[in-house]
């Protein structure tokens, strides 16, 4: 069966000595190519699938394996990965894609490449809170304490909601952060420490993991 679809790549290895066996976003979710020659010198296909690069793919079904056929419209965004801090940038949102991401959505692909296209510029920290929400939101399942103003201390996964019932027990000055960086036209502006960073992803992590697992 052939499929035409546009992907992002976010990972590759070597399978032997001249194959490439790579992970993508496109239609159907995350994709397990295999690449035939692919680290062949002079290949059609040499240098093409390196992390980060975007392309409209057509590729045949082997069962749970797909084979490209063609590539279009290559966008080598893998240039912009030779800065280490962008390298480590883009592996991040590669990898939250992969941990995260079941399905495929036009919109999450946009959002996807938004992001990895960022200049962190020391901002990491904040950037990736920020990720999380827009794709909480994208997927349905924006919290709802992100508009609420209760006085309850725990946290309900289901919805996201603040009352005093719930599954986990939250600080009412890290949510006002997390609103924060929500409502921000430049979240990359807001100053957060690395601590608070840490415990306000924890936080999200959980509620994406309760709807995702």
């Amino acid at each position: 069966m052939s499929l035409k679809t546009r992907i992002l790549v976010l990972k590759r290895k070597r399978a032997g000595d001249q194959d490439i066996l790579v992970k993508a976003y496109g239609q159907g979710g995350i994709i397990d190519l295999l690449v035939r020659d692919g680290l062949v010198s002079g290949h059609r296909f040499f240098g093409v699938f390196e992390p980060f690069n975007v392309m409209e793919l057509d590729m045949s079904q082997r069962g749970g394996i797909a084979l490209p056929n063609d590539v279009k419209n290559v966008r080598f965004l893998s240039y912009i990965a030779r800065d280490y801090r962008r390298f480590l940038w883009m592996s991040w949102v590669a990898g939250f894609i992969m941990r995260t991401v079941h399905y495929y959505d036009e919109r999450l692909f946009s959002l996807f490449l938004r992001y990895l296209t960022l200049s962190p510029e020391k901002k990491e920290h904040v950037l990736r809170i920020r990720l999380k929400l827009d794709y909480l939101e994208l997927s349905g399942l924006k919290p709802k304490f992100l508009d609420q103003r209760g006085t309850g201390t725990k946290l309900k996964l289901s919805n996201g909601s603040i009352s005093e019932e719930g599954e986990l027990e939250v600080e009412p000055h890290l949510l006002d952060l997390i609103r924060k960086i929500y409502r921000a036209r430049k979240p990359e502006r807001i100053s957060l420490s690395g601590e608070l960073s840490k415990r306000i992803e924890k936080m999200l992590d959980l509620l994406i993991e309760y709807h995702t697992r």
